[in-house]
């Protein structure tokens, strides 16, 4: 009986040891799960941003719309966006009053050197005009893509201790995906503005300059402009008797010269070949548009261009057609700046063309 009783005891006391051992494997197994759980939520967040981020990669608001994003999962108080512009580091977007952040030294060393840091301070860090919270904690995380840097994200709250692990993890992400997001960016506005010109001479192409001009003239159908067309002398000649890569030369050196007399709203084109188009808005006589392009045509002429064992100038014909005298449309003021072009190409060449003569 008595070796019974121990019997019992021993296969108890083993049972609650074996319970025990349990409970404390299925609390651990239970807090791998919530983990787990916790990291497939920030995966699955970070996925759909970057779904997100990649549908509108074009639309001038991403950074502002990211930092939304940032406000609502994180739950921060304040989230700001440094996007480097210039070699300086600008605000882009944030939700601070009047965007009057104050960063201490210690947080301005670490943005400087591109390095990410977590401050927590009992006392608090900072406090906004107008708010009635002192931030105590504040996370800042670089962004960056292969050494590449291109800015900084910064979120703060008032709450002591707030940022955790799975903080840095998520808004190391963001910042990834920033990252990611202003490259493709950048990427996509250098294809959309390579689409947009001529590949020799970096002027806008022939269709591009349509879509400009035609929008301008829609949205003020008032408004007086010139269009200017231009035809290389003889550039048929040059091409054969020096070759076609002095040939391009020319072009490019004859499209510079016309550049130093345009003002910034002056569009400028490669219409087709050795032709290229102008467009003028916003003169006060026609005679002033004539005294531009006879300034132009002067200095193309008085140009040398050198190449290997070469050296030529060149002449440019030019015809101006104006709105409203030759017509209501630009198709119209161009029919007749072709027109005066070729006149002029008739009656000798290197002339400017503005009425019939």
């Amino acid at each position: 009986m008595q070796e019974d009783t121990l019997n019992y005891e021993e296969l108890k006391l083993e049972f609650e040891n074996y319970q025990t051992s349990t409970e404390l494997q299925l609390q651990k197994l239970s807090k791998r799960n919530i983990k787990l759980e916790e990291d497939i939520n920030v995966l699955a967040n970070i996925v759909e941003i970057s779904k997100y981020i990649n549908s509108f990669l074009s639309n001038e608001n991403l950074i502002a719309m990211i930092n939304d994003m940032v406000l609502g999962l994180l739950g921060v108080a304040y989230s700001t966006i440094f996007i480097e512009e210039n070699n300086m580091l600008e605000i882009k977007v944030t939700n601070i009053k009047g965007k009057k952040l104050k960063l201490t030294r210690e947080e301005k060393a670490y943005i400087n050197s591109g390095q990410n840091y977590l401050l927590n301070y009992k006392d608090g860090i900072r406090k906004y005009d107008g708010s009635e919270f002192t931030i105590c904690s504040v996370m800042g995380m670089p962004i960056k893509l292969r050494e590449k840097f291109f800015g900084f994200i910064l979120v703060e709250h008032h709450r002591y201790n707030f940022f955790t692990k799975e903080h840095a993890k998520f808004l190391k992400a963001i910042s990834n995906q920033i990252a990611i997001a202003l490259e493709n960016s950048m990427l996509y506005r250098e294809l959309q503005e390579t689409v947009k010109r001529d590949p020799l001479l970096g002027i806008y192409n022939r269709r591009h300059f349509f879509e400009l001009v035609e929008k301008k003239v829609d949205e003020n159908k008032e408004m007086p402009f010139a269009t200017i067309m231009m035809d290389l002398d003889d550039f048929k000649k040059i091409n054969d008797e020096c070759g076609h890569q002095f040939g391009d030369k020319v072009l490019i050196e004859t499209t510079e010269i016309i550049k130093v007399h345009l003002e910034p709203k002056d569009i400028l084109a490669r219409y087709g070949g050795e032709e290229l188009i102008l467009f003028i808005e916003g003169f006060n006589d026609i005679k002033d548009v004539y005294n531009k392009v006879e300034s132009i045509r002067s200095s193309v002429e008085n140009n040398i261009i050198r190449g290997d064992f070469i050296s030529k100038t060149i002449t440019v014909s030019f015809g101006i057609g104006y709105c409203p005298r030759d017509g209501r449309n630009v198709n119209q003021v161009i029919k007749k700046a072709d027109t005066l072009l070729y006149k002029g190409k008739k009656l000798g060449k290197n002339k400017v063309l503005y009425k019939d003569m």
